[in-house]
C-alpha cells in the first residue's frame, strides 16, 4: 500500500528525472544549433558573378547572393531597393544598416571610404537605412538621400549628409541646400522630401534590420556574418589586447577565397 511519504518520494523522483532529461536535451539542442550555425558561416564566403546593371546582376546572381546571407537567414539578400557601391561579383559583401545622424556611423563612414580606396572591386558595399528614433534629424536625412537617389545622386548626397553630420548642421533646410549644390531638380526634390515619399521604404528596412539582429548603428554584416560597431580600418587595442580592424577582417575573408 502506498503511503503519503512514498507518494511524495515517487513524485520527487519523477520530477528529478524529467529535470535531468530536459537539461541534457537542451544542451544537445544548443550544441547542434551551434554546429549548424558554424556550417552556415563557412558557406557564407562567396564570390558573386555577373556584369551589367544592378538589376541584371541581381537577376543573374540569385544563387550567389543567397549564399551571401547563409550565415544569417534573417538577413535579406541584396536587391534593387538597396544602394550598391561596387560590383556584385566582389568576393566580400559589406551590408551596412546606417543612421546619418549617428556619430559612430560618421566615424565608420571614414572607414568605409578607406575600404573602398584600399580594396576597390574586391568589396561591394550595400547601404540600408536604420535611423534611430532618438536622433531627431535621422529620418529626414534618410528621406533626403532617397530623394537624391531618385535623381541618380544617392552616393553624392550620402557624402554631403555625413559632412553635415560632422559639421553639426543636419536639418531639412541644409538637405535642400545640399540638393541645390548637387544640381538636382529642386522642385522635384523638395516635394519628395516634404511629403516623406520614401518613409515606408526606410521603415521597412529598419524592420528588416531588427529581424536580422540589428540593435544599434552601424549594423554591419560581412558575407552575412554580423560585425556591429564602428570598427576602424587599422588594427587597434582594446583593454590591452589587439583587435582586428576592417582591413585585417576583410583580408581574412579574401584569403579564404
Amino acid at each position: 500500500m502506498f503511503t503519503t511519504k512514498k507518494i511524495i518520494i515517487f513524485v520527487l523522483s519523477v520530477v528529478f528525472i524529467l529535470g535531468v532529461s530536459s537539461y541534457f536535451y537542451l544542451n544537445m539542442k544548443r550544441t547542434l544549433e551551434s554546429v549548424n550555425s558554424e556550417i552556415a558561416n563557412n558557406k557564407s564566403h562567396n564570390n558573386l558573378k555577373g556584369n551589367g546593371t544592378v538589376e541584371q546582376l541581381l537577376e543573374s546572381n540569385k544563387e550567389a547572393i543567397k549564399k551571401a546571407v547563409d550565415a544569417n537567414p534573417s538577413l535579406r539578400p541584396a536587391d534593387e531597393t538597396d544602394h550598391i557601391w561596387g560590383d556584385l561579383d566582389a568576393p566580400v559583401q559589406l551590408i551596412i544598416y546606417d543612421d546619418f545622424e549617428c556619430p559612430f556611423c560618421a566615424r565608420f563612414y571614414d572607414t568605409v571610404n578607406q575600404i573602398k580606396e584600399y580594396f576597390g572591386n574586391k568589396v561591394v558595399v550595400v547601404f540600408r537605412h536604420f535611423p534611430l528614433r532618438f536622433h531627431p534629424n535621422a529620418m529626414n536625412a534618410a528621406l533626403a538621400s532617397e530623394c537624391a537617389a531618385e535623381q541618380g545622386k544617392f552616393w553624392e548626397m550620402y557624402d554631403k549628409i555625413f559632412a553635415d553630420n560632422k559639421a553639426r548642421r543636419l536639418s531639412v533646410e541644409q538637405f535642400k541646400k545640399d540638393a541645390k549644390d548637387l544640381g538636382l531638380d529642386l522642385v522635384k526634390f523638395n516635394q519628395c522630401l516634404d511629403t516623406k515619399k520614401y518613409k515606408d521604404k526606410i521603415e521597412r528596412q529598419m524592420l528588416e534590420g531588427r529581424n536580422a539582429g540589428v540593435t544599434g548603428t552601424p549594423g554591419n554584416f560581412i558575407n552575412g556574418r554580423p560585425l556591429p560597431g564602428a570598427y576602424p580600418f587599422e588594427d587597434f587595442e582594446r583593454m590591452g589586447k589587439k583587435v582586428d580592424g576592417m582591413k585585417s577582417i576583410i583580408e581574412s575573408y579574401l584569403n579564404d577565397n
